[in-house]
């Protein structure tokens, strides 16, 4: 079964491609627009509306990991608030508009700015995704750190060899290696909870009642329930 994460990201991404495909054909081909003036239109539109897709990835990343952290009781155990990186900055997406439709160029076609525009755009949305599960897994105390899942026989081979290490990231100075329309993922890994830490937990624990004890199993067993159908593709 696929990580809850890998699905989440293709989900987002493939709703991305489709709507930049759509408006690329009907505002920039079918409108017969020009390369210099293609290049304009996407300097003013791409930036606020890569802007809402990486802002809706990050959030999509951050709910999950909090799911995946009240699956496993941690949240109580060891307390944490996941935190929202940095966006791109605005100037990431017109220099991919820049990049995609240079102001000089021979033969140019419209098929490959526009490949090369959404693959831009693809990674770029998707790296929210990626850097909000890496960056809470490595400061999260009850986090291992994250490691790289792809699409199984789907997955390219530069990918499937980064997979096949099976190594789990800790440190923050390590960059998750993609590229145009990758489709790749971070998964957040947990630790095993220390003796210490669960003794601490049912110190505190006893002071709770019954009633509240029963609403935290409740709220256990949905994010499990969640967590199986983001798996499944079903939510």
């Amino acid at each position: 079964m696929p990580a809850p994460e890998q699905v989440t990201l293709q989900r987002l991404v493939d709703a991305a491609d489709g709507e930049l495909w759509a408006f690329l054909d009907s505002e920039v081909r079918a409108a017969g627009l020009t390369p210099v003036e293609g290049r304009d239109l996407l300097h003013e539109v791409l930036p606020g509306w890569g802007g809402q897709y990486e802002d809706a990835a990050a959030a999509v990343a951050a709910d999950l990991y909090e799911q995946k952290r009240l699956a496993n009781d941690l949240d109580l155990i060891i307390p944490y608030r996941v935190e929202l990186p940095e966006p791109a900055t605005a100037a990431r997406w017109g220099i991919l508009a820049s990049w995609a439709i240079p102001a000089t160029a021979e033969d140019f076609s419209w098929d490959a700015a526009f490949q090369k525009i959404v693959g831009g755009a693809h990674r770029t949305i998707a790296d929210a995704h990626r850097n909000t599960t890496m960056h809470n897994s490595i400061k999260d105390p009850a986090a291992r750190g994250w490691q790289r899942v792809g699409r199984g026989d789907e997955t390219c081979n530069f990918c499937h060899m980064l997979i096949t290490r099976g190594d789990v990231y800790r440190q923050s100075t390590v960059d998750f290696r993609s590229h145009d329309n990758c489709r790749c993922s971070a998964e957040s890994v947990f630790g095993k909870i220390s003796s210490a830490e669960m003794r601490a937990y049912e110190r505190s624990a006893r002071n709770t009642t019954g009633r509240h004890d029963e609403a935290r199993q409740l709220d256990r067993a949905r994010a499990k329930e969640i967590l199986q159908m983001e798996a499944e593709g079903s939510l």
